[in-house]
């Protein structure tokens, strides 16, 4: 992948982890974010268990790049995330 591409594809997985972040989670969305990392031609994530009421990860993706997501679980039970590439 040259620089253009690298940056068109960052560009992309940011647009979508946004969209992740519009809405609350009933459970960290990992699925969708690592569908959003493979099809735009970074790494899945490494297989994790993400739980507490609050946690923040930082996780190279290749190319150079890396993930960093933080959650928080509100009084609803539900999840607010935040996520975007680097």
């Amino acid at each position: 992948m040259d620089a253009r591409q690298l940056k068109h594809a960052a560009s992309k997985v940011n647009a979508g982890l946004y969209e992740l972040g519009r809405k609350y989670h009933d459970f960290i969305p990992v699925y969708a974010i690592d569908s959003l990392l493979v099809e735009n031609g970074f790494d899945a994530t490494e297989p994790a268990i993400y739980c507490g009421r609050d946690g923040r990860i930082m996780e190279e993706i290749g190319h150079g790049k890396h993930l960093l997501l933080h959650w928080y679980k509100m009084d609803s039970g539900r999840y607010e995330i935040t996520s975007y590439i680097s």
